[in-house]
């Protein structure tokens, strides 16, 4: 068997994409850098909007037919968060890293057999190597559409359910009967059969033509299609499904051509039999993915990858399972394209720190799968240094396969009238003057950002987890004058929420939040006083005191007294911050001293000293030799473990609790490995470092017999 190869260039523009000169655009003709597609950038800037982004996403997988990011975005996007957290030591408590998959965050009432998990998706270097090691790989398309778990019982069609959280998913049995490739009848057995439920061309021109019957949007692509179809309760989309089988346990312990050859032998397709014969024919695994590759556009399916698993059941036996994807499987995700388009103009917006956001609207353009129309043009500078303009024509791609972006703006196709962008010599929202000591140009007119701090202040996954305070009705509060800090949240009043006005009913009426409404919302304000001192000092929306370097601080100073009476040099001290960050939150202390002090009259917490151990008391379990906290990581499910009924903020608490420091990720500093699995990334390196590792319960007895 040929040693497995490097996939030989792929072209990034898609077919027909070429200019209206007829030729390719010449990208040597350009002096900016290459553009790097590996992924997202999270910083710190942005990692909460990343996180809302990606919670976003896989709540609209499953509750809605509006498309937010394909499964790569959502994958990439993830991946990249925590990357970010495990170079920060950040504990996420937002639940995204345990959910299995796009949309997995919520389960349903049909329990899986077996861990429904999603496969993992490695860079190319990754590839080649699972693909060397395994040279008898077999390849299937990655079909981009819905995972459906199906069981047989005597042979009829039992049930069917969504992926879900990867341990129960939604009952969706009624809505795929009658699905092309699914048979209601197969043998006469009770097994199991894990595949796509996806729309293939014909049929997505067929749902889109009945949406237009009825005046409706159509979907932007097949993806968004199956989600929205499979949200709706009646039968307008019937018979327009398609599945295609990937797994089965109808030959128990079969290799898995054999069982891909039985289930289609009783009347299924499966996502092997979808292939072209090129891609049969190739030699290796990485031929097979180059040649499904060259072949894509034409499947008359939408795919966003393949797939290459070890076919033997032995093989697969010895690989074994990880605690989110098999051993002996991998999914390669190929390079994005890009397309020509006109950018129609070149807009502004003001984050909820005055932030001045750049934004190019362009003729909206089909990539990849996904309808793109807008691509951030980052800041002033960078889009001068492009020379982007008005009129343009550019070439639009998905960085990371997530991010619309634009480049490579043609200067010879300018209209002569052309003139280079000019920036906002004033706030677009306000009027107000511009910061422009850093390249981010801030607004200085406080007013400008009230929405998205407000916004920011009462979430749920940084600020004080108000349930009901935001989007109409926090918009509605500021357009009413009612709330212009955080502050003013906690001097509302129960008659001033229930009369608040939202809009009008169609006969021109008030529409009003109600009484009932006013109240749940009081008792969540008053619930929101005993919220902890980091969630209050991140509420404040201040520069650089995010959920990480909140908690840092807090940790630091124990109160709100000490923290404002902090010196720069003090400030500076705390871990990540140094002197410039330090400079600016101690100015934003300042600032803020009066929202503060109203925040501390309305009976929010203001934290404590931490009470100095009593004579004779037990000492804090998670301490080193010399004294200092142990740096303790934990990862992986803690689902059916005495750690069971703890969050990811509960497990953090606890650590911290008993003295230690909570870490995201395993380094030369760590102390105490908490892992559920073995074979995880972080047990692999915890192991070469010969860190201890516990299980989750071990890590309880721990903690109960104060052995840590």
């Amino acid at each position: 068997m040929p040693k497995a190869t490097a996939l030989p260039p792929q072209p990034r523009k898609a077919a027909g994409a070429a200019a209206s000169t007829g030729g390719q655009f010449d990208t040597r003709t350009h002096s900016e850098a290459p553009v790097s597609l590996a992924g997202p950038a999270v910083t710190a800037d942005n990692y909460n909007e990343s996180v809302a982004r990606a919670l976003s996403a896989a709540k609209a997988y499953e509750t809605t037919d509006i498309e937010e990011m394909t499964d790569a975005e959502f994958d990439r996007l993830q991946a990249a968060i925590l990357s970010y957290e495990e170079a920060n030591g950040i504990t996420p408590d937002h639940g995204l890293h345990t959910a299995v998959g796009h949309g997995g965050a919520a389960g349903g009432d049909i329990e899986h057999a077996t861990l429904a998990g999603s496969l993992d998706k490695p860079g190319e270097e990754k590839v080649i190597e699972f693909a060397e090691k395994h040279p008898n790989a077999v390849i299937e398309p990655k079909i981009d559409g819905m995972a459906i778990i199906v069981r047989y019982k005597d042979g009829r069609l039992f049930s069917a359910a969504k992926r879900g959280d990867g341990y129960t998913g939604e009952n969706v049995t009624e809505k795929v009967r009658g699905v092309e490739g699914l048979p209601e009848v197969a043998g006469d057995g009770d097994f199991e059969v894990r595949g796509e439920l996806y729309l293939n061309d014909e049929n997505l021109a067929k749902a889109n033509a009945v949406r237009a019957s009825q005046g409706k949007d159509p979907f932007k692509n097949a993806r968004n299609g199956v989600a929205g179809m499979m949200n709706k309760d009646d039968s307008t989309y019937a018979g327009l499904f398609n599945f295609a089988a990937y797994s089965t346990t109808v030959l128990d312990g079969a290799d898995h051509l054999d069982a891909m050859d039985e289930l289609a032998g009783m009347g299924f397709t499966t996502a092997r039999s979808l292939l072209p014969q090129s891609v049969l024919d190739a030699e290796d695994p990485m031929s097979a993915i180059a040649a499904l590759g060259a072949e894509r556009k034409g499947l008359g399916f939408l795919m966003d990858g393949a797939v290459l698993k070890v076919p033997t059941a032995a093989e697969r036996e010895e690989l074994g399972e990880g605690t989110r994807a098999p051993k002996w499987a991998v999914a390669y995700k190929y390079p994005p394209v890009e397309e020509p388009t006109v950018i129609e103009d070149i807009e502004y917006e003001i984050g909820k720190t005055g932030r001045l956001s750049i934004r190019a609207r362009y003729t909206p353009v089909d990539v990849d799968g996904s309808t793109l129309e807008f691509a951030s043009l980052h800041n002033v500078k960078d889009l001068l240094s492009k020379d982007i303009r008005v009129g343009d024509t550019v070439m639009a791609y998905k960085a990371g396969d997530i991010i619309p972006q634009v480049h490579l703006p043609r200067a010879d196709l300018r209209d002569p009238s052309s003139q280079p962008w000019q920036p906002p010599a004033a706030c677009p929202k306000c009027g107000g003057e511009f910061d422009k000591s850093t390249e981010l140009w801030r607004c200085t007119n406080p007013e400008c950002s009230v929405s998205g701090r407000i916004s920011y202040a009462v979430s749920r996954d940084a600020g004080l987890d108000i349930e009901g305070f935001g989007g109409t009705t926090g918009d509605a509060l500021i357009e009413a004058d009612l709330v212009k800090d955080v502050s003013d949240i906690f001097h509302l009043s129960e008659d001033q929420l229930a009369n608040l006005k939202l809009g009008t009913t169609d006969s021109g009426a008030d529409r009003v939040l109600g009484e009932k409404n006013a109240q749940k919302i009081m008792a969540e304000i008053e619930k929101a006083k005993a919220q902890p001192l980091n969630r209050v000092i991140t509420a404040l929306s201040m520069r650089f005191t995010g959920r990480t370097f909140g908690r840092r601080l807090a940790a630091q100073f124990e109160t709100m007294e000490a923290l404002q009476g902090a010196t720069v040099t003090q400030l500076a001290n705390v871990e990540g911050i140094g002197e410039k960050k330090a400079a600016v939150i101690h100015a934003e202390l300042a600032k803020n001293a009066p929202v503060i002090e109203r925040l501390r009259a309305a009976g929010v917490n203001m934290g404590a000293p931490k009470p100095k151990p009593e004579k004779g008391a037990k000492a804090p379990k998670l301490v080193t030799a010399d004294g200092g906290a142990m740096n303790v990581v934990i990862t992986g499910s803690l689902k059916g473990s005495a750690l069971g009924s703890l969050t990811r903020t509960g497990a953090q608490e606890l650590i911290e609790a008993n003295g230690g420091r909570a870490a995201g990720s395993v380094s030369k500093s760590t102390s105490l490995l908490v892992c559920g699995e073995e074979g995880s990334s972080k047990w692999l390196k915890a192991k070469e470092l010969g860190i201890p590792v516990v299980t989750p319960d071990e890590f309880a007895k721990m903690l109960e017999d104060g052995e840590a």
